[in-house]
């Protein structure tokens, strides 16, 4: 990966409150107008469902879907302030398949380096992006390509949180971390409660009901619903999530939980790749997924 590459994904993520969006939305605290922005997930270049045999380094299928979002991103008319990956933006999850990983990194960054320069991209941080049982080193390479792996930004009078769900699935060997979100998350909705909140995560709380157990594709049981209350003390409106490779909307009181299906690989029968458009209105949110080949090129505000 060059460094140009390297200084780009850095701008993008880690700067986002100074360059999100046009003059009147960036970093702004007061509503300035309806704006929308994209919801995608799991580009996980790597990864192909069903699995079929094929080349290690052959995820030819996946950036080609990739590509085409971008494309359809910067189509949209308004253009969205900002686009958003929830979470596995590649696949490789073995330490020692460092080779792989750096190669769907850096097609990761030259795809996405393709958006519009006025669409800011945040990445959000999934369990293939650090590992089912993250470590310091994986933490650390993640922030060294992404960014922070936990943030937040304001836009056009929203304020956006960005979580690393991986601290509420194993944080066994990165409990210094997973504290220190913890304090700033409780700190974000103390300090913000009766604005308006939105939070990006990449593992849903539920995927049925809040009193599921815990599986691969939900938050462990002893998190869900102390955070979920948390949040809906502060008055969360929506929480953005990926990881299920399915469409799936659920609510938890009167937060949305919405789960997008995956850029990479759908596992629903019915679900092809695609993306969600979300619209935010001075009293209304709505949202809407399209597959990538049906997306529209004008949004009505």
């Amino acid at each position: 990966m060059t460094e140009t590459n390297k200084q780009s994904m850095k701008w993008k993520k880690h700067e986002i409150e100074e360059q999100i969006g046009y003059d009147q939305y960036k970093n702004s605290q007061s509503w300035a107008g309806n704006f929308n922005f994209v919801i995608g997930a799991d580009v996980q270049l790597g990864y192909i469902w069903p699995h079929r045999e094929r080349d290690a380094k052959d995820w030819k299928i996946e950036m080609e879907k990739a590509i085409c979002a971008v494309d359809k991103i910067n189509n949209l008319t308004p253009r969205p302030q900002f686009v958003v990956i929830c979470g596995d933006l590649i696949n490789e999850l073995s330490d020692d398949a460092t080779e792989i990983k750096e190669l769907q990194i850096n097609d990761f960054q030259q795809i996405f380096s393709k958006l519009h320069p006025s669409i800011s991209l945040v990445c959000v941080c999934g369990n293939h992006d650090v590992g089912n049982i993250p470590n310091e080193d994986s933490i650390n390479k993640y922030r060294e390509h992404f960014g922070q792996d936990y943030f937040s930004f304001w836009c056009g009078g929203v304020l956006f949180l960005v979580m690393n769900t991986q601290y509420y699935k194993n944080r066994d060997n990165v409990k210094k971390h997973a504290e220190e979100q913890d304090q700033w998350l409780t700190e974000k909705l103390n300090d913000n409660k009766g604005q308006r909140i939105i939070v990006f995560q990449h593992i849903p709380w539920f995927v049925e009901n809040v009193d599921e157990k815990t599986q691969y594709f939900n938050i462990n049981e002893n998190f869900r619903k102390n955070m979920l209350e948390k949040m809906h003390a502060a008055g969360v409106s929506h929480v953005f999530c990926g990881h299920y490779h399915r469409n799936c909307i659920k609510f938890y009181k009167n937060i949305e939980i919405v789960t997008t299906n995956a850029i990479g690989a759908p596992m629903g029968p019915m679900e092809p790749s695609g993306l969600r458009i979300v619209q935010i209105y001075e009293n209304n949110i709505i949202h809407a997924y399209y597959p990538l080949e049906k997306m529209p090129r004008s949004i009505i505000n």
